[in-house]
């Protein structure tokens, strides 16, 4: 394929993508605080009350225009299949909007994001066994007398004024402002020129590094750097299609920065659980009692069922599997970096930065780069711009991954068992605990 040709059809592209008036579908589905107030003044009993108000006329006016310009891209190369993915991933977020309230809303949403049962490069591996598996390694055996020494959380504005600080330090220069906002369900969230902060949030000091990792050097550098592509600067917004990579390079980030704390990892698993049973038929009140009887708070217990519930139908039947992609895009991407960074391959590894993308992206985009249509990302987190510790970390792991640890456990079974067996003191007699 030409360079001629394919700059005609990035230039048919972004004037498609670039001129509309964007739309967040978060935005658009999530619930109101007076839904919030009213579930608790009724003391957690009723189902929400939710009702869904969308532009029908132009978002199927739209979605006529952009399927117009998805057939006038031709061919079956890498280029021409990303082109037409692109344009269709801003048509599947218009079908999921039309869709809101009803049945079909999550029909579409599974389409699109997966959901708890999805398998992984086709092996007999699905999201919910990801889950499973890492709340059971999470659990606490036994006892330890070693523990975190007790910490006092920072509130909103503390965190929101050292978030702004440390976004104000990077370079080059990045436009993103910070501010609270009442209408923001999760503790933070980033766009490409601001992040959104909940006011009533508290942040321990790894939730604000790890927040930084995910909304600001991912979510907010990847808008940037697609906002930048002088033939393609559609790549500012992927799409629903770029979520599993998005939010799976974001929690990576957290991983390997040291951010990804025991509270976190658990709650990424328990929403895949919460998919899971909503996909089974459960309610937006089974899904909160499931977590008030497990010892949430009801406050977070309502945020995390509402994720899940948004957009579908409370009563059940109908829900919401985006947070069925944090760990699986995990997954997809510590595999894609285990081969990519191991091999030794940096630019194709910076191609994941080039804006919002989906994994299967890279090999269109490498065409795009050796023709000169695409440019080096100018925002790169630290992980990624600190190659020479990357590279260590995939050169030690890959030679673990061939390991089995089953004759290091027997080694230890002693220790292990001794260990497993640990109880809290209740005399001086056994002032560890430990028998």
């Amino acid at each position: 394929m030409s360079p001629e040709k394919t700059k005609e059809w990035l230039d048919l592209v972004s004037s498609a993508l670039c001129a509309r008036k964007s739309t967040n579908i978060l935005e658009e589905i999530a619930w109101s605080r007076k839904v919030e107030k009213e579930f608790f003044d009724h003391e957690g009993t009723r189902l929400p009350e939710v009702t869904y108000t969308v532009d029908r006329d132009a978002l199927e006016s739209e979605n006529a225009d952009l399927a117009r310009v998805e057939a006038r891209i031709e061919g079956d190369g890498p280029i021409p299949i990303w082109l037409r993915a692109v344009v269709h991933s801003v048509i599947d977020k218009n079908r999921l909007l039309l869709a809101a309230g009803t049945k079909e809303f999550g029909r579409i949403s599974l389409e699109i994001y997966g959901g708890a049962q999805t398998t992984f490069f086709g092996l007999p591996v699905k999201n919910i066994d990801l889950a499973e598996h890492l709340l059971e390694r999470l659990r606490v055996h036994g006892w330890d007398e070693a523990e975190e020494r007790a910490e006092t959380p920072m509130d909103a504005q503390s965190f929101a004024e050292e978030l702004a600080r440390r976004i104000a330090k990077h370079r080059p220069v990045i436009k993103c402002d910070v501010l609270l906002d009442d209408k923001c369900t999760s503790k933070a969230i980033a766009g490409m020129t601001k992040v959104r902060v909940r006011p009533d949030a508290l942040f321990y000091r790894w939730e604000a590094d790890g927040l930084f990792c995910h909304e600001v050097e991912t979510h907010s550098y990847s808008a940037h750097n697609g906002a930048a592509q002088e033939h393609a600067p559609f790549l500012k917004s992927g799409g629903p299609r770029s979520t599993p990579t998005q939010e799976g390079l974001a929690v990576f980030a957290e991983l390997y920065n040291g951010n990804l704390a025991t509270p976190r990892l658990e709650r990424l698993a328990t929403r895949v659980k919460l998919v899971a049973m909503a996909e089974d038929g459960a309610s937006f009140l089974d899904l909160y009692r499931f977590l008030v009887d497990r010892g949430h708070g009801t406050r977070d217990a309502f945020l995390d069922a509402a994720r899940v519930s948004r957009g579908g139908i409370p009563a059940g039947g109908s829900y919401f599997t985006k947070d069925a992609c944090y760990l699986a895009g995990l997954l997809h991407v510590y595999a894609f970096l285990a081969v990519f960074v191991r091999g030794g391959f940096r630019d194709e590894t910076e191609l994941l930065f080039t804006g919002r993308i989906a994994l299967e992206d890279i090999s269109a985009l490498a065409s795009l780069r050796a023709m000169g249509l695409i440019s080096r990302p100018l925002h790169r987190p630290r992980w990624l711009a600190r190659w020479n510790t990357l590279l260590p970390y995939f050169a030690f792991n890959s030679f673990m991954e061939e390991i089995k640890l089953t004759s290091v456990e027997a080694h230890y079974r002693e220790l292990i068992a001794k260990a497993e067996r640990a109880v809290a003191p209740h005399d001086e007699s056994t002032p560890h605990g430990r028998t």
